[in-house]
């Protein structure tokens, strides 16, 4: 016996759904660079300009990557609710902020593996703080990889030696990075003290500048000689770490962005399903120079678009990012 088709209304709410689902996605400090369109039974993403790390991601690289994990929330969301997803990547040249559009196909059944996803989605955490000394199962980083990687994307578990010289380049970079003025301009606008009623950025709390009190942060933000102290301590992390991957693709055009977040959410969901969770270290990333090292570090043809660092978290990270709310990122053309 078919299911009986939904009305437009019924699809419509389920556009709205995929929404609500698409806005979880991580992003880079938190800038949810995001915007979203439905325009009859179409569902378009949109890039936020307004939202754009001028400094820290000049090319927009990171930008395009958040919505590509926010789209493949979105995509989740309808299979969950019982439809093939029908994505079209950058649909008109004329419009480069429209990344994707998403249109419900064919109702389906859902499977497990998108039941498992949908159960993550809520769930998932960034954990900037030191993983549990647990290893994680080789076959477990393996799954993640080989359902992640395709299209252009690959996905490298590091060796030991790779985490070495990897730890080496993001110490590097966070001393470059945060001797430049602008650079800590523009990061301290994205930090937000305990209490604010901001529904994006990333709070004082999860940064390690040694207080969450706003003024002792901002007084640090001020010392070109933060990105020493700031710079050990991630490198220990990255040492300290049972697995860091590094995500890459073929390309390096925005579609392969595009197609970069997508895959990173994918793993991340997955993680998330295992009991792990990651945070990320795109600072090596941020500078052409020692991007450059880290695609030789790893060893693979391509372009390095994302480095994280996987593990089991000390403590369950129940508090969940903030968020913007529907009503600031979704606009219904009637």
């Amino acid at each position: 016996m078919e299911a009986t088709p939904a009305s437009a209304e019924a699809r419509h709410q389920i556009l709205i759904s995929a929404v609500a689902a698409a806005v979880m996605a991580p992003s880079s400090h938190n800038t949810q660079p995001w915007r979203f369109r439905i325009v009859g039974g179409v569902l378009e993403v949109l890039a936020d300009p307004r939202r754009h790390l001028t400094v820290i991601d000049a090319e927009r690289r990171q930008l395009v990557q958040s919505c590509g994990c926010a789209l493949f929330n979105a995509r989740v969301a309808v299979r969950a609710m019982g439809y093939a997803d029908q994505v079209t990547v950058f649909p008109d040249p004329q419009q480069p902020d429209l990344l994707a559009t998403l249109q419900l196909g064919k109702q389906i059944i859902t499977d497990d593996g998108d039941r498992a996803l949908m159960h993550a989605l809520p769930l998932r955490r960034t954990n900037r703080r030191p993983f549990l000394p647990r290893p994680v199962a080789l076959a477990d980083s393996d799954a993640m990889i080989a359902a992640a990687a395709g299209d252009g994307v690959w996905i490298v578990r590091l060796a030991p030696d790779q985490k070495h010289q990897v730890g080496k380049l993001v110490d590097r970079a966070d001393r470059l990075q945060y001797r430049d003025p602008a650079f800590r301009i523009e990061l301290s606008s994205w930090l937000t003290a305990a209490g604010s009623r901001r529904r994006d950025g990333i709070p004082f709390v999860e940064k390690e500048y040694g207080s969450a009190m706003p003024f002792s942060v901002m007084r640090a933000l001020r010392s070109p000689g933060l990105g020493d102290s700031f710079g050990r301590l991630e490198e220990e992390l990255v040492r300290g770490s049972p697995v860091v991957m590094v995500l890459g693709t073929d390309g390096d055009a925005p579609w392969d962005w595009l197609a970069a977040g997508q895959a990173l959410q994918g793993l991340l969901l997955d993680a998330t399903g295992l009991g792990l969770a990651a945070a990320f270290l795109n600072q090596a990333l941020e500078l052409p120079d020692l991007r450059a090292e880290v695609a030789r570090s790893v060893g693979r043809a391509g372009q390095p678009q994302m480095i994280l660092r996987l593990g089991y978290p000390e403590e369950p990270i129940h508090r969940a990012a903030p968020r913007r709310s529907l009503d600031d990122v979704l606009l219904i053309v009637e």
